[in-house]
C-alpha cells in the first residue's frame, strides 16, 4: 500500500514528542522537588528559618503584604496537632514565595504557597533525601510540603489544611 510508511513514520513521530512532553513534565518536577528539599534542608541549618514569628494567624497572613503579589491563606491548625509557627518568604521556580511554617511533635513543615497554575501541575507525593513532600491545589493556590516527619503525618496536615481551606473565610 502506498503511504503506508509515511502513516507509520507519522505515527512514531507523534509518539516520541508525547514522550518528550511526559518527560518534561517529570524533569519539571524532579527540579522542583530537589529545589524545595534544599530550601528546606538551608532553613533549617540557617538561624532564618522564620522571618515573622506567630502562632497567629491575624499576624502571619498580613507580613506578607507587599511582599508578595499574592495572599497566601494561612490556617492554624494546632487542634490537628499541627502547629503555625510563623512564615519566611523564599525563591523557588524562579519566583518569591510564602512558606508558611508548622511543627508537627519535633518536626517542622514548610508548606509553600504559590497561585495555583505555576509550575508542574498534578498532585504528587514523594519521598526524596528522607523527606516527604506533597503538592496539591486548593483555594485557588499551588501547595507544596516538605518535612522530615512520616509521609502520614505529611498526609494528615494535608488532609487538615483542605478541610481548613473547604470552610475558608474570606478575610
Amino acid at each position: 500500500m502506498p503511504g503506508l510508511g509515511w502513516g507509520v513514520a507519522l505515527l512514531v513521530a507523534l509518539a516520541a514528542a508525547g514522550g518528550m512532553v511526559v518527560s518534561a513534565r517529570h524533569a519539571d518536577t524532579d527540579r522542583t522537588v530537589d529545589e524545595l528539599v534544599s530550601s528546606h534542608v538551608r532553613a533549617d541549618l540557617s538561624a532564618r528559618d522564620i522571618d515573622v514569628i506567630s502562632t497567629d494567624r491575624h499576624t502571619v497572613k498580613p507580613w506578607f503584604n507587599g511582599r508578595l503579589d499574592y495572599a497566601p491563606p494561612v490556617e492554624d491548625l494546632a487542634a490537628n496537632g499541627f502547629a503555625l509557627v510563623g512564615g519566611r518568604l523564599d525563591y523557588v521556580g524562579r519566583r518569591r514565595v510564602a512558606v508558611l511554617v508548622y511543627r508537627y511533635r519535633q518536626h517542622v513543615i514548610d508548606v509553600y504557597v504559590r497561585p495555583a497554575g505555576e509550575g508542574p501541575g498534578a498532585p504528587y507525593s514523594t519521598v526524596s533525601q528522607g523527606y516527604a513532600l506533597d503538592r496539591w491545589d486548593a483555594a485557588g493556590m499551588t501547595w507544596w510540603a516538605v518535612t522530615d516527619a512520616e509521609p502520614s503525618a505529611l498526609a494528615a496536615f494535608r488532609t487538615a489544611l483542605d478541610a481548613r481551606l473547604a470552610g475558608t473565610r474570606s478575610e
